[in-house]
């Protein structure tokens, strides 16, 4: 329908008369009657002004059929309408396929993948949902608690299901049905007359809804675009571990390359975290092209990926072989050296020995007499001091004492861990903390001091249980 049966259609509709539009216009009437009856076309600027007087759009005013558009409007959605959409996507989809090259089809698969892949991702927000409701549902006493958290288990399942697959349908109609279908149009169309599509791509980047028709779906537009903006705040959401799983691998490869200054050289993981790099910055390309509509160059994209699988490879071979070489020790570090203290006391035949390590060494020195020599090893990086105390309460102990450092010197650390990497080692540093205590007596008082613990057990063991020694 012509702009001249619109403007007459819409003047009608307001119930107003050719005098009244042109008073609103700033126009005579003889110019709305020539507008009217095809002799004279309205001026851009006073197209505007008919749009906003009757909410319209200039795309809908110039080239639709705004009579026939009310009548669609109006119209009922039924079941029939439903059943002829399906059956139009099946035969589409076969008549895409039909007309696919085997490249196509390939980047169609490829697209179709990462599509599956944000849909499964959209079940994370919907069992998050799931379990606050379920947290909330389990405070009700009895088995209606139970009927609760399944009536909320289903809603927020079929609430998933309906949203995900009407996200599929939508996406699936404009990324591929629709635009197939413009592509076949436009190859069929004259050379001279493809720039009047570029001419209208151009306007609808101004904010004209010229192209505002291919969108509609009927059942599917409204619901679609809600899910659609849905998705698209979901993949802005997934994003951010991605942004940080970058951040954190650059900051890995910043510091592999500190490393091999300093004469630790771990090639493999140097060249999995550059793969890894390229993997995520390709990722977020795609996503944010997803979120603001722009198309992604899925050649290059493909290439990219291509390209970080190989590196993943070489970099996780060349890793197993670097690692393989490693040594796992149980021990401390070997290059941080132990402070070393030593105490002498007068042995009492009750003493018991307190706050000592289980592996404490009790070797026989008969020169000693009646003294005890204790011998404790520590390391004084993280260990501030260790104190041999006695008290001669009436359970006359003997406290072996360690005060940890409040804060430790990173640099130690990063000299340490530098040292074991270069040496191929890697050791357990929490023994760090670690002291030895080693305990020199005679014979004899070596085993009072066994005796006088398993005493102190049996003491304790009756204490807490009411019952008799423990065998």
């Amino acid at each position: 329908m012509s702009i001249r049966k619109n403007l007459e259609y819409l003047r009608k509709q307001k119930k107003l008369s050719q005098e009244e539009l042109a008073y609103k216009l700033g126009v005579s009437r003889q110019a709305v009657s020539k507008w009217e009856s095809g002799a004279a076309f309205p001026e851009t600027e006073k197209m505007m002004s008919i749009c906003k007087i009757f909410d319209c759009s200039l795309d809908d005013l110039i080239n639709g059929d705004i009579a026939q558009l009310e009548i669609d409007k109006d119209r009922k959605y039924t079941f029939n309408d439903l059943v002829n959409e399906v059956t139009d996507i099946v035969s589409r989809t076969f008549n895409m396929f039909d007309n696919m090259t085997l490249k196509s089809i390939f980047r169609f698969g490829f697209e179709m993948i990462i599509l599956f892949l944000i849909i499964l991702l959209l079940h994370i927000p919907f069992s998050y949902l799931f379990s606050l409701g379920n947290n909330v549902l389990q405070n009700i006493n009895g088995n209606i608690s139970n009927l609760f958290i399944s009536i909320w288990k289903l809603i927020t399942e079929v609430v998933y299901i309906v949203v995900a697959v009407v996200s599929f349908v939508y996406i699936y109609k404009i990324r591929f049905l629709d635009k197939f279908e413009i592509a076949k149009k436009e190859d069929r169309k004259p050379q001279e007359s493809k720039e009047e599509v570029v001419k209208e791509e151009i306007v609808d980047k101004k904010g004209r809804k010229v192209e505002i028709r291919r969108y509609d779906f009927g059942l599917f537009s409204f619901i679609g675009k809600v899910a659609l903006f849905f998705i698209k705040c979901f993949t802005a959401f997934i994003s951010l571990p991605i942004i940080f799983l970058l951040f954190a691998s650059v900051a890995s490869v910043l510091i592999g390359i500190v490393l091999m200054f300093n004469g630790v050289i771990f090639i493999g993981v140097i060249i999995f975290l550059l793969s890894l790099i390229v993997f995520t910055i390709s990722l977020l390309y795609i996503l944010y092209n997803f979120i603001v509509n722009h198309r992604s160059d899925w050649q290059k994209i493909f290439i990219f990926f291509v390209a970080c699988v190989v590196g993943f490879g070489i970099g996780a071979g060349l890793s197993v072989l670097e690692f393989s070489k490693m040594k796992i020790s149980n021990e401390a570090p070997k290059n941080v050296v132990r402070e070393k203290k030593e105490e002498i006391i007068e042995m009492k035949n009750n003493y018991v020995l307190q706050n000592i390590p289980y592996d404490t060494q009790y070797i026989v020195d008969e020169t000693l007499g009646n003294h005890l020599r204790i011998e404790i090893e520590y390391y004084d990086e993280f260990t501030q001091d260790v104190k041999v105390e006695t008290y001669d309460n009436p359970a006359s102990d003997i406290y072996v004492s360690p005060a940890r450092k409040l804060s430790v010197d990173l640099s130690q650390l990063y000299t340490i861990l530098i040292n074991d990497l270069k040496e191929k080692t890697i050791s357990d540093y929490s023994a760090l903390g670690n002291i030895y205590v080693k305990v020199y007596a005679s014979e004899l008082n070596i085993n009072k001091l066994k005796e006088n613990i398993d005493k102190r057990i049996n003491m304790i063991y009756e204490q807490d249980t009411g019952c008799g020694c423990l065998e």
